[in-house]
């Protein structure tokens, strides 16, 4: 009796088990490899870019306005015409140029991370839109990103019919580039 209840009860885990997978539907696709084929991605790039090049302009400036008081002291410097408190004092000043300047780059760096953020965000969102659509519509519990940033495979194996890359194309309204029908290269760039 013991037996037959021990048989029954791992039968219905077993059945469990199986009805639980059955029901689990993992599709995925190549975000960054979508991405980089997206037209708001381009403008992304060049509205980057602008603001990088502001930015750059405006630390121009600090970095001429160094190397002129970095230029001064060198000649100073090898003419012997410093005194010793002269010779501290412009050392302190370069020193307090130098961490300013570099204070500055750390914050434009933030300022360009931020506004690169700030830009793709929109992209991102209408990205998700569509793989959230395919993915209700097609039954999918989980979709993976197929490979890091870094373009390192996350997913080994899986069937094709689960790539779900040419739908997400579709779905966004971006033609499917002919060198990946059928096949997943890298973007274009890499």
């Amino acid at each position: 009796m013991r037996m037959k209840f021990l048989i029954a009860s791992l039968a219905a885990v077993v059945f469990t088990v199986q009805g639980a997978l059955a029901q689990i539907k993992i599709g995925y696709t190549n975000i960054e490899m979508i991405l980089a084929y997206m037209p708001e991605t381009e403008q992304m790039n060049k509205d980057l870019q602008i603001y990088a090049n502001k930015l750059d302009k405006e630390l121009q400036v600090e970095q001429d306005y160094f190397q002129l008081k970095m230029n001064e002291y060198t000649e100073l410097s090898k003419a012997n015409k410093l005194l010793p408190a002269d010779d501290e004092k412009r050392q302190y000043e370069l020193m307090k140029l130098d961490s300013s300047l570099r204070r500055k780059q750390a914050v434009q760096e933030q300022q360009l991370q931020a506004m690169q953020q700030e830009l793709i965000a929109p992209t991102l969102d209408k990205l998700q839109k569509a793989i959230d659509e395919i993915s209700k519509t097609e039954g999918y519990t989980y979709v993976l990103n197929q490979s890091t940033s870094t373009g390192v495979s996350t997913i080994l194996f899986g069937p094709e019919s689960d790539n779900l890359t040419e739908k997400i194309f579709t779905k966004l309204g971006v033609a499917i580039p002919k060198e990946l029908q059928g096949e997943n290269p890298p973007p274009p760039g890499q």
